[in-house]
């Protein structure tokens, strides 16, 4: 499907984006799509989605012009605009679409805006993660400085902490590649302390899709979504939600599909990271994932 790519209505509206939609104008529904902690647009992502039928906005909340330059105190309100913006254009729902980091944005986002209609998580997070400061030097340096990623109202969200490892470092030190997993404090056990740093999607009023990779070794995404299932399924939250996670998969499942991954090392900043799972498992995860969550999006969105 052809798609029409818009920069200037995000840019008058004071946000980092691009409005990518369906030539025709038929939009089922509009998406905010996010990406992780890699920063900047996802054009490709949003053309693709386009090309299903939705009005999209490829978002961009940090690492690119018009946006603070690392994951840092960086405001929830930001993507209600987003949220209000797509609205403007005409679509009767909106909903929200994020990986890895983008995951935990678009669940937060759907507990403190109830115009959101949908979520989907992708390799993402039930609970609140620390920021991500760049500037900082060396990926162990940056895991092992404490720093706010999300605010609401300007007050800071509490944070399942990091706890950086010797071993960790030497591993960073050589290069890597690392996985990230271990770098994160375990779960609090006590009721009390996972409730602070939990993420309140029973408070939504969205449809909420999670998918995580069994084998994620970048952070342990089914752990965390399944805190966000759980509190779901206590609340007996009203709309329909799923909680999938993918058998062999690795990190590497956000996105549409594209050529089979051969590797599971990326880049990183200064380092090689190790995003776990076996090649041809998250190839075949993330088609699962792109075609899980057109669907979804396409069954709660459309007119």
């Amino acid at each position: 499907m052809d798609v029409t790519v818009d920069r200037d209505q995000p840019r008058a509206a004071g946000l980092s984006g691009l409005l990518i939609t369906p030539a025709d104008g038929a939009a089922e529904g509009g998406v905010v799509l996010v990406g992780g902690s890699e920063g900047g647009l996802h054009e490709h992502d949003a053309m693709v989605l386009a090309g299903e039928g939705f009005a999209v906005l490829a978002l961009a909340y940090f690492g690119a012009p018009g946006v603070p330059p690392v994951l840092k105190d960086l405001p929830l309100e930001y993507f209600s605009r987003g949220v209000e913006f797509l609205l403007g254009t005409g679509v009767r729902r909106v909903g929200i679409l994020g990986g890895s980091r983008g995951g935990e944005a678009a669940l937060l986002v759907a507990s403190h805006d109830q115009r959101v209609a949908a979520a989907v998580s992708v390799v993402g997070s039930g609970v609140v993660t620390q920021g991500i400061d760049y500037t900082l030097g060396s990926v162990d340096v940056i895991m092992g400085t404490p720093t706010v990623a999300w605010t609401v109202g300007g007050v800071p969200l509490p944070a399942l902490p990091n706890r950086v490892s010797a071993d960790f470092t030497s591993a960073v030190a050589s290069g890597g590649p690392v996985g990230l997993a271990a770098q994160y404090a375990p779960l609090p056990a006590e009721a009390a302390a996972l409730d602070l740093i939990s993420v309140p999607v029973e408070r939504s009023d969205a449809a909420i899709l999670l998918i995580a990779g069994e084998r994620d070794a970048m952070w342990d995404s089914a752990a965390y979504h399944a805190v966000a299932a759980a509190r779901l399924e206590a609340a007996r939250h009203p709309r329909s939600w799923r909680n999938v996670v993918l058998p062999g998969a690795g990190h590497g499942i956000a996105g549409p599909p594209g050529p089979p991954i051969t590797s599971t090392v990326s880049p990183g900043p200064g380092v090689a990271f190790e995003l776990g799972g076996d090649p041809a498992a998250t190839t075949a995860g993330r088609a699962e994932a792109w075609r899980l969550t057109v669907e979804f999006l396409r069954e709660h969105l459309q007119d």
